[in-house]
């Protein structure tokens, strides 16, 4: 009986503690990780962004040879989908929900069949010689096992943040990606507006001369007739001969008020329109990798554009004079 009596004691001491512990637990489980990579901001996003060589510096993965990953990326990252399975670390599925773009990331997880999924975060700030990366985890648990059970978990989780985290600064710091030219690709509607824009042709090596001197009509033009320039230069290209890169195009200014035509010069109104989009950074010489990104991505999404495209001059040669810091956003109309 005194034995019984003080097994008796023991569970209900144990079933207390099962009920009362968790009490003093926070119904969201929450656990974060830091860093700092000797890399620029838009050199580490990505790679976290799209899952792409996730097995490489995934804390889990690494540690279980039988785990097989399937990564699907999607363009603007938002979509992508990364899936494991494997006997240690069992199955189960991340799929990106939010991202601004080399700031920040959100993604829900569902590990095995929970029909509630957790959230990660990942932020992304530059500081002086690289990024500071923070990687968090947040889980609503239920009272009392749930929030036993993280309240555990949570010491396991914070180690495995750790090390992933310096699997991926090893990673990137040790095989730095590229940076792409070409930023986001966005459809967007461009706003309809009035220009000044007179005509040309020839092959891209012949256009670099031309287009200069056209600018410089259109802009004596502007002046003038005394119009205030609303915008950043802009070539139009009509069409493309991809057999001799011969090519048809305006070259324009686009002004507060309708100008008028007068010589070579011609008013021109272009209407609001749909556009497939994106900000090229650096010299016009790398060009072709961003415009065959743009037609991947047409191509990819089945989009049907017109045949034309536009190139307005953000920031150029007159404005600055290191390449690597002008931009210009590409722009294709969609019909």
């Amino acid at each position: 009986m005194k034995a019984l009596k003080i097994i008796g004691i023991i569970v209900g001491v144990l079933v207390a503690a099962i009920l009362i512990i968790p009490l003093f637990s926070p119904a969201t489980a929450e656990v974060s990780s830091e860093i700092e990579i000797a890399l620029e901001p838009s050199q580490v996003f990505p790679t976290v962004a799209s899952f792409q060589g996730r097995e490489a510096w995934d804390p889990w993965l690494t540690t279980d040879t039988s785990a097989v990953a399937t990564i699907e990326s999607k363009p603007g990252y938002v979509g992508s989908t990364y899936a494991w399975k494997g006997e240690k670390v069992g199955f189960g599925k991340m799929e990106v929900i939010a991202v601004e773009e080399n700031e920040t990331i959100k993604s829900h997880l569902w590990f095995g069949d929970v029909k509630s999924p957790a959230v990660v975060e990942w932020s992304f700030e530059e500081v002086d010689g690289g990024t500071h990366a923070v990687w968090s985890f947040s889980q609503e648990t239920a009272w009392p096992f749930e929030r036993l059970g993280m309240m555990i978990g949570k010491v396991f989780l914070k180690k495995s943040f750790d090390l992933g985290l310096a699997n991926l600064k090893a990673q990137l710091e040790a095989n730095p990606p590229q940076l792409s030219p070409l930023g986001p690709i966005t459809i967007e509607t461009q706003e309809a507006f009035e220009a000044l824009v007179a005509k040309g042709s020839g092959t891209m090596e012949e256009m670099e001369q031309s287009i200069g001197q056209l600018f410089g009509l259109v802009f004596a033009t502007v002046g003038q007739q005394k119009l205030e320039v609303s915008g950043p230069a802009f070539v139009q290209y009509l069409d493309y001969d991809e057999a001799t890169g011969f090519s048809n195009f305006l070259a324009g200014v686009p002004v507060a008020r309708a100008g008028r035509s007068s010589g070579e010069v011609m008013a021109q109104s272009y209407p609001e329109m749909k556009v497939v989009q994106a900000l090229h950074t650096g010299p016009y010489e790398k060009f072709i990798e961003s415009y065959t990104k743009l037609d991947n991505y047409i191509k990819g999404n089945g989009i049907e554009v017109t045949g034309q495209a536009f190139e307005f001059y953000n920031v150029d040669m007159q404005m600055e004079p290191d390449p690597a810091k002008w931009e210009t956003l590409i722009t294709f109309p969609v019909k």
